[in-house]
């Protein structure tokens, strides 16, 4: 989709140009992209991990100002500031991680979801195409083979979320949506709420299987002539199941698709909040060992983070395509893993030299 949030674009791309590079393999793709994010990720997350390590050092001189300043809030915060800066501990350094994560959460949802969009509005297109090939020319046929390499282990179709009540290809109403509504980030052109005209494959079109250049306007005519889009192309009137009778010839086309079994098993949403689950308790872990003697619990504050990220984890995967659920379940296990790396080099240092804000007086 053209006109969004920029890095949700940006991802976009990447991963439509990733995917042409590495062989038009999703798996490999999405494990690159995975592990590029993560690579980058690593070193705030190495930087908070040290000023956690401080912020636990310097309990000791925190807890002898809460009882020198006990009946003057405001000095004590002055002081607890003072004695932060001496250290080099900023407001934000031990919350960028999170800062960098839910951006990237979110960004990679959208993208993954616009990416969906268009494999399915190409195998919609070369459905409608086979359906006008003679018996001679069957052997040009594509939808089958398209709707066949988005399959993934026990998934039927990777554009479709791992869940057992998900049809195997996009059903006419979600369809519907497609350029703006139900989503976290319409990508709307124009002022009309679902038109699909920024579509970048309707805009740019694709080269199919056999080596044919396809022009978006041709797909566009395709889909108006079939009665299940409506609109002049290049418009911000471009609607793709638009009315009840566009739907219901979508649905006609595609009901070759249903072979009564649905797309998969609510395995990736479960493994995603699971490893999702256990960072947070390995990251609780962490701290309540780090904490010095008479410290607060950690375990107190962080039992909302406990359960939100797992929760999200698991309505936004089985909401949401399977090649999400699946780079966040990646993603999920590179961190649990670079944190237990963290962990282990980090301890075999000496706690860090703090500076006294007393001597400097």
């Amino acid at each position: 989709m053209t006109n969004d949030f920029f890095l949700t674009e940006w991802f976009f791309y990447a991963l439509r140009w990733l995917y042409s590079v590495v062989g038009n393999s999703y798996f490999i793709t999405i494990f690159i992209v995975t592990l590029a994010l993560r690579l980058i990720q690593i070193f705030p997350d190495i930087q908070s991990r040290k000023t956690q390590r401080k912020q636990a050092a310097l309990q000791p001189q925190i807890d002898k100002l809460k009882e020198k300043y006990a009946n003057d809030p405001q000095k004590l915060n002055q002081e607890q500031s003072k004695l932060m800066r001496a250290n080099g501990i900023g407001c934000i350094s031990g919350c960028l991680p999170m800062l960098l994560t839910l951006p990237l959460f979110f960004c990679f949802l959208a993208a993954f979801r616009f990416w969906g969009y268009e494999q399915n509005v190409k195998l919609v297109y070369e459905t409608i195409q086979d359906q006008k090939l003679t018996a001679e020319d069957a052997d040009k046929a594509l939808a089958q083979d398209t709707l066949d390499s988005f399959r993934f282990l026990w998934i039927n179709n990777i554009w479709q979320p791992d869940s057992g009540l998900a049809p195997v290809v996009t059903d006419a109403k979600t369809v519907s949506t497609y350029g703006g509504g139900g989503g976290l980030s319409c990508g709307c052109s124009g002022n009309t709420k679902n038109s699909v005209g920024n579509m970048v494959i309707l805009q740019d079109g694709y080269t199919d299987a056999n080596g044919k250049t396809v022009t978006g306007k041709e797909m566009w005519e395709t889909f108006v002539e079939a009665g299940i889009a409506e609109g002049e192309y290049g418009t911000d009137q471009m609607m793709l199941c638009g009315s009840t009778e566009a739907q219901d010839k979508y649905t006609e086309l595609m009901k070759g698709y249903d072979k009564g079994y649905n797309n998969g098993w609510f395995i990736l949403p479960i493994l995603a909040a699971g490893f999702q689950f256990l960072l947070a308790w390995i990251s609780q872990k962490q701290q309540k060992q780090t904490a010095p003697a008479g410290a607060a619990d950690p375990k107190k504050s962080m039992n909302f983070m406990m359960w939100l990220f797992p929760i999200l984890s698991l309505v936004f995967c089985l909401t949401s395509t399977s090649a999400f659920a699946l780079y966040w379940v990646l993603s999920s296990v590179l961190q649990i893993g670079s944190n237990l790396i963290i962990t282990y080099f980090l301890n075999k240092k000496p706690l860090p030299e703090l500076a006294d804000t007393k001597k400097k007086k």
